[in-house]
Order: C-alpha cells, then sequence, then structure tokens
C-alpha cells in the first residue's frame, strides 16, 4: 500500500512527465482510510507555473508557489507519483483533449512521455526525485468563508 496520507494538489499550466509509465491502480492511505489511487512512474518531471496546496487543519492552506512563468522540475531517477485525479488537457502532436483520469477512469494506454496543460493534479504522495522550484512563495491562508454566527 502507498503512504501518503494528506491529499495535496498541484495546478500548472503545462505539466510534462519524461520517462513516464502508468503503474496501474493501487491502494493508499488517505486521510486514515485506504483508496484507490492511479500510481505513475517517471524519470522528470517539468512544472510550469507550478502552485502545490494543502490542507494542514481545518479551514487552513499551505499553499506552495513558484515565481509566475518558471519551470519547477523533479528529478533526477526513479519517481512515484499517486494521484486521485489528473485533469486538464493532454497534447497529442499539438491538439489539445481533454481528460480526467481517476481510478475509477484511469488512463487508456501508457507511453513514454506526456505533456498536459491547465492541469490540476490531486496527490497522496510523490515519492523520489528532488523538487526545484524557482522563487518559491509559501503562505498560510485561512478559509474565508464567513462564520456562522448563532
Amino acid at each position: 500500500m502507498a503512504g501518503g496520507g494528506r491529499e495535496w494538489t498541484l495546478t500548472a499550466s503545462r505539466l510534462d512527465l519524461g520517462g513516464l509509465n502508468f503503474a496501474g491502480v493501487v491502494d493508499a492511505l488517505l486521510n486514515g482510510q485506504v483508496v484507490k489511487v492511479l500510481k505513475f512512474t517517471a524519470s522528470d518531471m517539468k512544472i510550469k507555473d507550478l502552485v502545490q496546496t494543502a490542507e494542514v487543519s481545518p479551514g487552513v492552506k499551505l499553499v506552495t508557489a513558484a515565481r509566475p512563468g518558471s519551470t519547477s522540475t523533479v528529478s533526477p531517477g526513479r519517481i512515484e507519483l499517486y494521484t486521485v485525479q489528473l485533469k486538464g488537457n493532454i497534447d497529442l502532436l499539438g491538439i489539445k483533449i481533454p481528460v480526467d483520469y481517476t481510478a475509477a477512469h484511469p488512463p487508456p494506454l501508457t507511453v513514454p512521455f506526456a505533456t498536459f496543460t491547465e492541469v490540476t493534479v490531486r496527490n497522496t504522495d510523490l515519492i523520489g526525485g528532488t523538487l526545484r522550484i524557482p522563487g518559491a512563495r509559501i503562505s498560510v491562508v485561512a478559509d474565508q468563508a464567513p462564520v456562522e454566527r448563532r
């Protein structure tokens, strides 16, 4: 079973995955529950306009953002990515095709590399490689929803 524990979300204008392999649907631990997730392996990742968000306590999120227009990287070596959902456009020879991959609707085939645009990825874990975020800005954000008065 995959590790993880908490879900975190990655958004990017572009996500390039090299040495890509869809390894199947596996079990992962998420918030104390076993859930089905997609397991991908890759040799490198390039992430343009990275923003990562994770809830650290109820109503409080940790947001990590790269400098706008920059490309963050994860490398070298084998990277394992455990994904609840990958949604965006896959770029096939310049044609953008909308995709929404989940354990219930996994990718139909494995390709050695893929480019996604306007992508949102909900993850439970990333193992391997070193994440480099140019101009990283880290902030803690409280939900702005109004508090119900009694």
